[in-house]
């Protein structure tokens, strides 16, 4: 059992290159008409991502961020998406996508929300060649046991990711490019320093689920069920067990990680995918049952 704890998104110094781009124009001085939409910058708790917004009004010249009745704010733009911490907010763009972070000392990334066929990441230092690290990553999570599922069995998307064994440089950089034949989409792009709460990993019994956030409407006078399909989150619930000489330092670490959305790793392999989630903790707790060992049980919710 492991958790990425994120280094935090700058806008003026993290990202160092991307392929993906964006549809919309940045926000200028100007006289702007009813439903034109624009990017501009808007900062949250301290992080700043450009957001898409929408004027209100006609003959519109205030500048967004400022006034509520003159402009709608969006999403994130495109480039940001994959930094905003929000999984169902992607980073679209077409084959291949290729995205640069600066990551100092940081010996771990995830990705959440993946939509392609092939990842391949490399850390170099300081964007010097060659890199020091290279990981291919097939994303076809298929599970074939016949000839005729090689033949037939349909494309599984594996859409999480995470690779633990980054070598730490003091100017890191990772690279990551995402291939396929069609478009493709990174959810969100978590990287930092991972903490082994056990070395054994989540224990079997470990349940996950997801909390469905569509609409189903029924008519009283018909019964006729309509369906408005929303998005969902990871619900992730285990044990684990954990050397009583480390109760304090899993403790101290959850402990810093409260309201703060990190990667949990119930299972780096791939089959257990389910078990990664990008979310926060809603219930930790160490029940000290053995001499030597205590069980610890956790309760991960993922965000949308």
């Amino acid at each position: 059992m492991k958790v990425i704890k994120p280094q935090t998104f700058n806008s003026a110094t993290t990202l160092v290159s991307t392929s993906a781009v964006e549809t919309l124009s940045n926000w200028a001085a100007g006289t702007y008409a009813l439903n034109a939409k624009v990017l501009h910058p808007l900062t949250v708790n301290g992080v700043t991502f450009k957001y898409q917004w929408t004027s209100l009004v006609a003959n519109n010249t205030a500048t967004p961020g400022t006034d509520a009745t003159k402009w709608l704010q969006g999403d994130v733009g495109n480039k940001d998406a994959m930094f905003d911490g929000q999984v169902n907010v992607s980073t679209t763009g077409t084959s291949p996508l290729t995205v640069t972070i600066r990551a100092p000392l940081a010996n771990s990334v995830g990705f959440v929300g993946l939509v392609g066929s092939q990842l391949v990441v490399t850390v170099k230092d300081n964007g010097a060649n060659p890199a020091v690290y290279t990981r291919t990553v097939n994303l076809d999570g298929s599970i074939i046991v016949d000839f005729y599922m090689y033949f037939f069995e349909p494309f599984v998307q594996l859409g999480e990711v995470v690779l633990t064994d980054l070598p730490p440089y003091l100017n890191g950089q990772i690279t990551a490019t995402l291939t396929s034949g069609s478009p493709v989409e990174i959810g969100e792009i978590v990287w930092g320093t991972s903490y082994v709460l056990s070395d054994k990993g989540i224990e079997q019994g470990a349940s996950v689920s997801i909390i469905d956030y569509s609409r189903k409407d029924t008519d009283a006078d018909t019964g006729r069920t309509t369906f408005t399909r929303r998005a969902f989150s990871k619900r992730m619930s285990g044990q684990f067990m954990v050397a009583n000489d480390r109760i304090n330092s899993v403790q101290r670490i959850l402990a810093d990680l409260r309201a703060v959305p990190s990667v949990y790793i119930g299972s780096e392999d791939a089959q257990y995918a389910p078990l990664v989630v990008y979310g926060f903790y809603r219930d930790f707790s160490i029940d000290i049952a053995y001499p030597t060992t205590s069980l610890c049980r956790i309760e991960v919710e993922g965000l949308i």
